[in-house]
């Protein structure tokens, strides 16, 4: 089938993830449904722009907010561009498709008063679990890295004479982040209770109870729980404590670039708007101080 190839173009040629490749599917799926059920028709040759229009229009009738509508467009974007180039449409009914605009929103993340009390909190238990779980809370916000580079972090990774590590980030890209002799300490720590536990062939660094690889939903568990104990105020998650991680960095004077690179972002536009919760942050510091504010 043409989508079969699609996807193996997306995930082997473009090296998209296993979710995003999940996603793409939903999404074609989706609005190969609306186009049979709307206008009967099941050929990519007969898709107008019109339909393309009216599918968009019914996505946004439904609720769906501007940011998902814009990933859907997205992805019929980049599968109509396949089609154009492997000789299977001669139009492309989705070129002149524009996206919605979305409200800027600025990210998330945690006070240093609120890291603190993650840090400090009910961990007097010596156990593996709890090693490991505060060892997840340590690399998510003393590097930054993804949750998936967490997961997949694996024992070669870590390099100890020069402190670093090597993370895998989005489309196989590897880059190198510097870490502190703590950061050592806790992960050499828990890889001698981690021994006992973890199955054969295992070479993943964060494994579950019964010392399997560790998944999504597992870390997002762990941190969600620790940054409620501590009492941090809004959403808490993996990706809080990235963001946490690029805005303390920012506000103690860490170079964009530098942080950039850290990150994994391929351009600096999305690194800077990090520099809006400093901007934020002067405001409220001026607001405070100034005699006439």
């Amino acid at each position: 089938m043409i989508r079969d190839s699609f996807y193996q173009y997306i995930q082997l040629g473009k090296r998209y993830s296993a979710h995003t490749v999940a996603a793409y599917k939903s999404d074609l799926a989706q609005f190969g449904e609306y186009i049979s059920s709307s206008y009967g028709i099941s050929s990519n040759s007969e898709i107008t722009h019109s339909m393309v229009r009216s599918w968009l229009a019914s996505l946004i009738d439904s609720g769906l907010t501007s940011r998902s509508v814009n990933r859907k467009l997205s992805t019929l974007k980049a599968y109509f561009r396949f089609l154009l180039r492997e000789g299977l449409i001669n139009d492309n009914p989705v070129s002149k498709a524009v996206s919605l605009s979305i409200p800027s929103r600025l990210p998330v993340f945690a006070s240093v008063t609120e890291m603190e009390s993650v840090f400090h909190t009910n961990h007097a238990e010596d156990s593996f679990s709890m090693r490991r779980d505060l060892l997840v809370l340590e690399i998510l916000y003393c590097t930054g890295i993804r949750l998936s580079e967490l997961i997949n972090l694996r024992l070669q990774d870590v390099d100890r004479s020069a402190m670093t590590i090597k993370v895998t980030g989005k489309r196989n890209k590897q880059r190198i982040i510097p870490v502190t002799r703590q950061l050592i300490k806790l992960i050499d720590e828990y890889l001698l209770s981690r021994a006992g536990i973890v199955n054969p062939g295992i070479l993943e660094i964060i494994v579950t109870d019964q010392g399997k690889k560790a998944y999504p939903v597992f870390i997002y568990r762990k941190v969600k729980h620790y940054l409620t104990l501590a009492g941090v105020k809004g959403v808490k998650s993996p990706h809080v404590l990235r963001h946490t991680f690029a805005t303390h960095m920012l506000n103690e004077g860490a170079d964009l670039n530098a942080i950039k690179e850290i990150l994994g972002h391929a351009n600096l536009a999305a690194t800077q708007v990090y520099t809006h919760n400093s901007i934020e942050k002067l405001k409220s510091i001026y607001k405070l101080a100034h005699p006439r504010a």
